[in-house]
């Protein structure tokens, strides 16, 4: 299956684009989230999580206080996630 984010990125089931935002979504809401760097040492695809972050697919959740923070699914992105996959997130 296939789907087109509204700005016309494509994404496969099973691409890794897909298995990114699968891995965000399928941790619980109150901590949620992945670091850039683990996201590229596990998919080795920094170029897909920049697309997603482009499309507006994943954003980053900056820290309260301090620097850095961890990169999260957006409402646009679970929504995208959820139509591929055929099952509901939290």
């Amino acid at each position: 299956m296939r789907t087109e984010n509204g700005d016309g990125m494509e994404i496969e089931r099973n691409s890794v684009s897909f298995r990114i935002l699968e891995e965000l979504c399928a941790i619980p809401p109150p901590v949620r989230g992945i670091s850039a760097v683990m996201l590229n040492r596990k998919f080795s695809a920094p170029q897909a999580v920049a697309e997603l972050e482009q499309e507006g697919l994943i954003a980053e959740r900056r820290w309260d206080k301090g620097s850095g923070g961890v990169l999260v699914p957006t409402e646009a992105g679970k929504r995208l996630y959820t139509a591929l996959a055929g099952e509901t997130i939290r």
